[in-house]
């Protein structure tokens, strides 16, 4: 859908978990009034913070318009082939594009369950979280007592969404009724074309009668039968996704039925394990960082014979995110011949350390050792050999930024993540270009958010991250991969040039609470572009936009993995994301991905533990 289209007509979407508990369900915007009933001038007159409008915009926008950069835009990718128990009904291509829009995903492998019904209790947590509606001290009903949707059905009650089904009544395991869905709609779109006919012989006289001719006419609800609608059967999900599909206009995002790209293998083999590929711009070498702390160069498909810089006794390689994390070549490298170098020190406590190294002035495939600068230490943890971050890249402003991941320990025991008085779990933000003989190894560039040290470290540019295992730069925007831990994993997309952003881990874990795990004050948080459940992939691997010129097709796609899941995943970013495809039927993954690298001219390469792959056009 082209930007804008369908906005004005769709006041809010919705997403069923299918768990059986309520997801992260619907946002309303565009108007503060709610309907409680298609007859009814009555209006709930909402009271909803700023963040909880903007959230939903951007859910919104992502399927039908432009959002506004970091307003919580959230986009679940869908599987990458359709579901077994689907096949041949006629709402299998709504699901399909229900699922790739990620307002709802299968109930189990290869499952979409397409028959089980939904019920009022779980409409009313979806509603609720929504809205994020005030507290309430009235209990509404009798019959919903010790339910964990309780608490949600009187908020939603007292809202003036609903009356219940009879005196002091919610029937809160009654499914929902297709008559009831449709009311529900109605209340939620705007701009609707009045009915011009009674399309249904079996709704007459029914309050919901008018909604259901409303949808009618507008293509939205379509009858169960020739001039029948079955207003009191209960709304499956096959149903749900349907009515929703044609509300809000989708249709299913397939990626090319041949890919225009494919992964060639390098080099393998390699020892140590390998964390990082990088080259100085317009350079034909790679520069391919290993675990254990070797730096070498590949030329040819070949390992040169010597490594560019052997760090094995400076850097810990234990457990399995300790080691030489990150390298980066400094925008100036052809005259200054400056690289830096993040990794875990084998001395002390296995404190996180980055250097600055100059390439060896007479022999450029070497560096020199004895030219080492010390620039920062991050300190550790040290029983906990996780969350470490590592990724070193220079922004467009010339300033080097540096990913730290909260420390590791379950949850954050810490809580580093929301205090920007400890670098563990930021975005650091330095000034490397000073005198080397200079007392400084670096500045605090002026425009830091907390330069002047009162409400955070100087260094601090973005906080409460859990593990950003890898970020880039690519225009005005700024890619940040962050690692789940219960819920979901997350990609954020921000502006590069605004510091100060609040990522919200530990209080959040994608678009979900952590802690506490239900009702936290989002209020000030950044929210996610792109989130995907645990059960579609436990560890994201954040990756680049492509910029090269062999596969002209691909440019200006980000490209970005699951480490467990092993899969690739890319879609377009210009303040909506779009054309967001998995790629896993057409690109044959044997290896679990660790990180992605790319070369002086702007090539991907898909690095696993053990091996290096480019990813090249596909064509005979």
């Amino acid at each position: 859908m082209r930007e804008g289209e369908g906005l004005s007509k769709v006041k809010g979407w919705f997403r069923l978990s299918d768990s059986g508990d309520p997801g992260v369900l619907a946002r309303f915007a565009g108007s503060s009034e709610l309907s409680t009933a298609t007859n009814s001038r009555s209006r709930y007159r909402s009271g909803w913070s700023a963040t909880g409008i903007a959230l939903f915009t951007a859910l919104v926008v992502l399927v039908v318009g432009s959002p506004a950069l970091g307003a919580g835009g959230v986009q679940y990718p869908g599987p990458s082939g359709t579901f077994t128990d689907d096949d041949g009904s006629v709402h299998e291509e709504n699901i399909e594009a229900m699922v790739v829009a990620g307002i709802t995903q299968g109930c189990g492998e290869n499952l979409y369950c397409p028959g089980d019904e939904i019920t009022r209790a779980q409409v009313a947590s979806f509603l609720d979280r929504a809205l994020e509606l005030p507290t309430t001290d009235t209990d509404f009903f009798s019959d919903d007592n010790g339910s964990v949707h309780e608490a949600a059905i009187n908020r939603i009650a007292a809202a003036g969404i609903t009356q219940g089904c009879g005196t002091r009544l919610y029937c809160p395991a009654r499914p929902l009724t297709r008559a009831q869905m449709a009311t529900l709609l109605a209340r939620t779109l705007s701009d609707l074309t009045p009915a011009t006919a009674d399309y249904f012989a079996d709704d007459d006289g029914s309050r919901h009668e008018d909604s259901i001719n409303v949808l009618a006419e507008n293509g939205i609800a379509q009858g169960c039968s020739t001039g029948l609608f079955c207003p009191n059967d209960p709304v499956r999900r096959s149903a749900m996704a349907s009515f929703l599909a044609r509300s809000l206009q989708l249709k299913p995002a397939r990626p090319p039925e041949v890919s225009p790209w494919r992964l060639e293998p390098v080099l393998g083999g390699i020892e140590g394990g390998t964390t990082d590929l990088q080259a100085p711009a317009g350079d034909d070498r790679l520069f391919l960082a290993t675990k254990d702390g070797l730096i070498r160069i590949i030329r040819d498909g070949t390992f040169l014979t010597e490594p560019f810089l052997d760090l094995r006794e400076q850097v810990r390689d234990e457990g399995s995110e300790q080691g030489l994390l990150g390298l980066v070549f400094h925008p100036g490298f052809d005259t200054n011949r400056r690289f830096y170098v993040f990794y875990s020190a084998a001395d002390g406590e296995g404190h996180s350390r980055v250097f600055e190294y100059l390439a060896d002035a007479s022999d450029p495939d070497r560096a020199d050792p004895s030219t080492a600068r010390h620039i920062i230490t991050f300190e550790q943890r040290p029983t906990s050999p996780t969350h470490k971050g590592g990724q070193l890249r220079f922004g467009a402003d010339g300033y080097l930024y540096i990913a730290v991941g909260d420390g590791g320990g379950q949850g954050d025991p810490f809580e580093h993540g929301e205090n920007p008085k400890t670098e563990l779990g930021t975005i650091i933000r330095i000034d490397v270009d000073v005198d080397p003989a200079g007392p400084d190894p670096y500045l605090i560039p002026p425009d830091n958010p907390f330069a002047d040290g009162q409400d955070g470290l100087p260094e601090v540019w973005a906080y409460g991250l859990r593990n950003p295992w890898r970020f880039s730069f690519d225009g005005p925007y700024i890619y940040i991969a962050d690692v789940g831990r219960l819920t979901f994993e997350e990609l954020n997309i921000a502006d590069a040039a605004v510091g100060g952003i609040d990522y919200g881990w530990d209080t959040m874990e994608g678009t979900a609470c952590h802690e506490p795990p239900t009702d936290c004050d989002t209020t000030g948080f950044f929210k996610p572009q792109i989130v995907y459940p645990r059960d579609d992939g436990l560890a994201v691997i954040g990756g680049y936009v492509y910029r090269g010129s062999a596969i002209p097709e691909m440019v200006g796609h980000y490209f970005y993995a699951d480490f467990v899941a092993g899969w690739i995943r890319t879609f377009r970013y210009d303040g909506e994301v779009t054309e967001h495809y998995d790629w896993s039927r057409s690109v044959d993954l044997t290896n679990f991905v660790w990180s992605f690298g790319v070369d002086g001219h702007g090539e991907l390469y898909v690095l696993d533990r053990w091996a290096v792959w480019k990813i090249v056009p596909n064509r005979p």
